[in-house]
This record gives structure tokens, sequence and C-alpha cells, in this order.
């Protein structure tokens, strides 16, 4: 089965410069734009470490982390600004002891598929986490290089005294997924980390649905999470919905408001974004001047027009938003941040918007619904979370004088401790909901469950296990580091488990017939063991029949010494039988080979066998459609380049308070770099007829077809027509390599 080809995309036109914003400013940031204002940021940072610059740079390395290109850009540079007119000087470097023999390693560099055996990146079994009720949870958070800008993330006596008196003190901890698609293999990752936190601790976790996007969620995506999160074993103390608390979420708006801390805002998303470049320009002169930023103007059109208005004018526009007097799109509620914060998130986002939608939990209650960025840090705080666990896109949102505890602290509520690290990006895959949705909505895959995809639905349907899952999250660890780790390893942890647990059975995919000519006529009993390495669990016998069958990849017309396989005049070993010797061979018109005659030593059987053993299968197996999947993608790491340099940007920036979500690819290069071989399917196929007892039940059995790789029953396998999936190959021999060439 082939996959089909892509189809052609537009490419969005940039925003064009509005007022008296730089022209070159409008186009936007790429990755690489991004890293080279890093790399000048760096060359000047190490003849000139000026403690500011090297502050300012860490902050724009928080900003590339989280994918927000334009704002690390912009900051690097301004980095570098200061640097250079910096009088600073590098202190001398003391050259650190050679580690003795057996030592553990420190930190290590960022791992890059491929390249050689470069180190993993630094990895955790266990985070140390601030207690509940310690000095780290009174400070939520906090920042060595703060100076004189505000910490919004201390919480009072009175409001943590009261939230551990509605915890009685206990961990509690949160999963949060969006159910606008099924969750995959990094999902799993963040359970692991969330439940196993609570767990550590005797907490709990909370599974919480943030369901603010009534577009793009569905009741098809909020089962699969529910039917996930069981699969692999977790117990959430609660099942929540952040449109539980849209009445609540709805009073502390117009609260918001009272306290003049949020406006209603008529700028279209473009206006908007005009409105930010000129903010991004503002940031860079102030750092190249080395002005006060406090005290310094903004330039015109860098707030919006509507920002000043009164708290009573902004009532009734959010009152006439909220009874459907406006139409979608014409206006939003936004917050009043700080527009001359270094932190983009921090520059009025947007708390609400009009949508004329269904939801698929509070139906058609409401017209105006929620943003993440508005929801996430209320709902934590009304929930009574102790840590809030996230993903290190978050992290300049959650940080001390970010969007996250201002929120909180411009509404006099508790405040949760907030930690992040790195997400799992896996080779040969793509981990965002968009690609994933666009690979399911265009037809490259079968559907969200397509065991080519490393969706929690679709390694379930290819045959992992869920303690397979939960030990590749184990092996990971956590880290903050950037990193793609191979997909060997996922493999290695369903591998190891099989290995052990799974009977040997034999099949053969492309099978061409071989007729053994000395066959005496009588039955020819074959003793196979169920598992080699435990020969206790017993035997089953297969029969060689006067015509058995073997792969036509094990047969060459002209031998050579690198094979061992059969080919005329050769003897090989059927698997656990006898030794057979081809001794001739037929063709089609078109020249390929279809039939193949040969004898049997009947003297062999339990003997010492030749170079080439062969796995068989006799007449009285059954026909069988076998699905052989393979990498998705041809590369390692799809949407890149042969050198590693991403052409896409991964995570748009949001004006508009949706969740960061990876931007549409400007170039399509991913799909281009599909798998062609992802997927063939074998429909003549032979298995041992045992095998046709579970052929309806999927999932029931997991299975080594010798030589082949481990197998199990697909959805779609009935008593009729079994159907197989390849969960994943087998750890190759030298041998079996050798066979290949």
């Amino acid at each position: 089965a082939r996959v089909s080809s892509p189809r052609p995309f537009a490419v969005p036109r940039a925003i064009a410069p509005m007022g008296d914003a730089d022209p070159a400013s409008s186009e936007p940031v790429t990755q690489s734009g991004a890293k080279t204002a890093k790399k000048n940021f760096e060359k000047v940072a190490k003849k000139k470490p000026d403690p500011a610059g090297l502050a300012l740079g860490e902050e724009a390395q928080a900003a590339l982390t989280a994918k927000d290109f334009g704002a690390a850009k912009d900051l690097f540079t301004q980095a570098q600004t200061l640097c250079e007119a910096s009088d600073v000087k590098p202190a001398k470097q003391v050259k650190p002891a050679k580690p003795s023999e057996g030592a553990s390693e420190g930190a290590a560099a960022k791992h890059k598929p491929g390249k050689g055996t470069a180190d993993e990146p630094e990895v955790q079994k266990e985070v140390n986490l601030p207690a509940p009720g310690s000095d780290g949870h009174r400070v939520a958070k906090n920042k060595a290089n703060l100076g004189d800008l505000p910490n919004y993330a201390v919480n009072s006596e009175t409001r943590l005294n009261e939230h551990l008196v509605e915890t009685n003190s206990k961990w509690r901890t949160r999963f949060p997924p969006e159910p606008n698609g099924y969750l995959h293999i990094g999902h799993a990752k963040a359970m692991h980390f969330d439940f196993g936190v609570a767990k550590r601790f005797g907490g709990e976790t909370y599974l919480r649905f943030d369901d603010t996007n009534p577009d793009a969620e569905k009741q098809e995506y909020i089962d699969s999470i529910l039917s996930s999160v069981a699969w692999l074993g977790h117990t959430p103390a609660k099942v929540t919905y952040s449109s539980n608390y849209f009445d609540k979420l709805h009073s502390l708006a117009i609260e918001l408001i009272k306290k003049g801390k949020a406006y209603v805002c008529h700028q279209t998303k473009l206006e908007t974004a005009a409105s930010r470049q000129l903010l991004q320009g503002f940031q860079l002169k102030c750092a190249r001047e080395g002005l006060a930023k406090k005290d310094t103007e903004l330039p015109p059109g860098a707030a919006s027009p509507h920002r000043e208005r009164s708290v009573e004018e902004n009532l009734e526009l959010f009152r006439q938003m909220t009874v459907g007097e406006l139409k979608e799109g014409e206006c939003s509620l936004r917050m009043k941040g700080d527009l001359r914060s270094d932190i983009t998130s921090m520059w009025d986002l947007a708390a609400y918007r009009i949508k004329f939608a269904v939801h698929p939990h509070s139906g058609d209650k409401y017209v105006v619904y929620p943003t993440y960025d508005y929801t996430h840090c209320l709902v934590d705080s009304l929930e009574n979370i102790t840590h809030s666990l996230c993903t290190l896109e978050f992290e300049t949102r959650q940080a001390p004088n970010g969007p996250y505890y201002w929120l909180l602290d411009a509404l006099d509520m508790y405040k949760p401790v907030t930690w992040e690290f790195a997400r799992c990006n896996i080779t040969y895959n793509v981990m965002s909901k968009r690609k994933l949705n666009r690979l399911v909505t265009d037809g490259f895959v079968a559907g969200w469950d397509d065991p080519r995809l490393l969706t929690l639905e679709g390694l379930r349907r290819r045959g992992y296990t869920p303690s397979s899952v939960n030990a590749f999250c184990e092996e990971l660890g956590v880290t903050r580091n950037d990193n793609v780790q191979h997909l060997s390893k996922l493999e290695k942890c369903i591998r190891d488990e099989l290995e052990e647990n799974c009977d040997r059975i034999f099949g053969v995919l492309d099978p061409i017939p071989v007729d053994i000519v000395n066959h005496p006529g009588v039955e020819l009993p074959v003793s196979c063991p169920l598992h080699p390495k435990f020969l206790d669990r017993g035997n089953r016998i297969i029969q060689l029949t006067k015509t058995v069958f073997v792969e036509r990849s094990d047969f060459r017309e002209v031998d050579d010494s690198n094979f061992f396989g059969l080919a005329p005049n050769k003897a090989v070993r059927l698997l656990f039988g006898y030794n057979i010797t081809c001794v001739g061979f037929e063709k089609d018109e078109s020249g390929k080979v279809t039939r193949i005659t040969a004898t049997y030593d009947p003297e062999s059987l339990g003997t010492k066998p030749p170079k080439g053993t062969l796995h068989w299968a006799s007449t009285e197996f059954v026909q069988t459609e076998v699905r052989v999947y393979d990498k998705l993608f041809a590369v390692e790491v799809p949407g890149c380049v042969e050198d590693g340099k991403e052409l896409e940007p991964a995570v748009e920036p949001t004006v508009d308070g949706e969740e960061p979500h990876e931007k549409e690819a400007a170039s399509e290069l991913w799909l281009t770099q599909i798998n062609p071989d992802s997927l063939i399917t074998h429909f003549g196929a032979l298995v041992e007829p045992s095998l046709s007892v579970c052929a309806g039940e999927p999932l029931s059995k997991r299975f080594q077809l010798q030589r082949l790789g481990y197998f199990t029953f697909d959805k779609d396998s009935t008593h009729e027509k079994p159907v197989l999936n390849r969960i994943v190959t087998l750890k190759e021999s030298k041998d079996l390599k050798a066979m290949k060439k």
C-alpha cells in the first residue's frame, strides 16, 4: 500500500507593516533567524560577558525554547548590544579535573540523532519540587535576575493557608489535555510525570479537559482520552472540565474589568499583530540606546486604541458580547498586561472571544468562550493544584513576571508552583496535533489509530502494551534540554517485553511453493518448541507436507557466498525440521519463479544444519492478511534538510490567547518525506492454523513469527478473515542482515 502524494499548499502572505513599523520587521522570524541572532550574541558575550546582557540572553533563550522566534531574535539582539557596549572582561576559566573512572557523567551535549554517538541530554528520574506549604510554595516561582521587575508568584499567607486547608496539605497535580485530537506518546510522558509526582508523595492527580475552544473539540476526542489514560493504568482522583468553571471564569472577567485590568478591544488580528511588531521595535530601541523602558514613551500604535476605555464602557461591551449582540470576530476581551515587558505574552493577550459554536460539554449555553491563557492559571488555582507541570513552550508564560502569575495576582488568588520540562520528540515521526490532524484529514494515514502513528490509540492498535509505553517514559526521565529521542528506544521497550513473553509461530508473508519430489506420502511430523529459551512451555507439531512454502526472498536463481537462502543444488534446513536441496524451479512468461522442486534428506532431522535455516509453511496453514508497518517518515526529523536545519518555526506565537500551537508549515517538505513503504500489505500470507482460534479477538494474543518480527491481530481481524499487524521487527543478527544483501 502506497501513501498518496501531498497536495499543493498556498503560502500565507506576510503581515503588511502598519504606521511607522519597520518594513523589514513585517517578515515572520524563522527559527534559523533566531538561532543566528543567538550565535552572534554568544560570540560577543564570550568576550564581554556583561551581567545585564547575559540575563537578557537567558530571557532570549527561554523565548527560543518556547518557539517564540520573533521575541527570541529581538532579545538576543538587545543582549548583544548590551555586551558590545560593556567593559566587562571574561574571567579566566579553570580547567576541570578529569573525572575518575566510573564517576557519573554531568550534563551532556544536546543529542543529534544519526550524528554518531553524541551524549544524551541529562535526565532525572525524580525532580526536586517544593513541598506544599514550604517557602518554595509560598514563593511559587522565582528568578535570580528579576532585579526590579515584579514577582507576581508570591502567595499571601491567607491564600496559601486557605489552599492548604482545602487540600489537607497533600500534593495535587493535574493532567490537562485539550480534547482537539487523540493523545500521543508525548502525552504519555506528561502523564507519567504528572501522575508519578503525585503518587511519589502520596498525593492525587486530576484529569482536566482544557476545553476552551469548541471549534476544535469533539466528544470523540474526550472518549479517546479517557480510554488512553485508563489504558496506561492511571486513575485520576477526579475528572474535570475547564467548562465546568465557565460561570466562575465569567464572573472573574467582570471583576478584572472592574479593577481596570481588562478591556474590550475591536482590533483585528492583523492590527494586533502590527501593534506587537511596534512593541518589538520598542524593545530593540531601548536596548540599543540604553533607555529605561518604564520611562520611555511607547511608539504611536503600539497600544490598542481601545486600551483606555472606561470601566463602564467595557462592562457594557462585555455584556453585549456575552448575550450575543455582537458579531463573531468583531471584538475580544483583552487582559491589560505590561506593554513594556520583555515577555511578549504580557502584551495584552485575549481573555474572551465570541464564538457561535456548540460546545461538546456545555452545549450552546455560551456564545463567549475564555481563551487558554485566561483559563489555564485560573482553573489551576480554583482546583487548588499544588504543582502545575508543563512543557517548555509555556516557560515564559509561567515566568514569575509572566501572565500566568500576573492574572492570579490581579485577582488576589492562590498561586500554584509551576515547573517546565522538555517535550518528547521521536525520530521518524511528527508529534504536533496539527500535523497529525493533517495526516488524518488528508488521508495520508487511515485515522488517528493508524498503527504507523505514535498516538496512543495507534500504538495500542499496533500491539504495544501499556507496560512497554510506561517503561519507555520511565527510561526517558525528565529533562529541560530540547532533544530528539531515537525511535529504537521505544521499539526496544516493547521488544524486550515480547522476547520473553511471546510464543514462536511460523508464518510466510510472500510464499512460493516447494514440491518435495521424494516425499514418502506419509505423515512427517516436526516438533517445534513454543519458545526455544523456555522449553517447558511445550511444543507444537507441524507436518512436513508434500508441498511446503518458503519466502520468495529466500530463493535465488544464482547463489553467492553471502546468501544463506535456497538456490539450485544447495541445501538448507527447514527450521526445526529436515534439510532440503533445490533440484529445479519453474518460471512464468514474465520470468518470475512460480515453483521450486526439491528433495528432502530423511536422515537430517536433529542433525547439525547447513548454514542456511528457513522458516516455512505447510499446506495446513491458513491464508491471512499481514500488514507490515515500518517508519512513517523516511528521514529522522521530518521537515528538516540533511544538515538538520529546520525550514519552518515549530510553534506559532499567539496573539488571540489560544494554546500555543505548531504553526502550519510554510513549506510542506515534511509531507514529501513520508516513507512510501511505511505499510506493505501481504494478502496471501500463510500462518499456523492454531492462530485462527483467536483471529476474531483483536490484541488477544501477541506472538513472534519466526525471523519476521512480533505480531498481533488487528481490530479488522475476524475468524473468517484474519488480519495481523507487525508490532516491531526482531533485533537482527549478523546472519539475518547478511541474508538481505
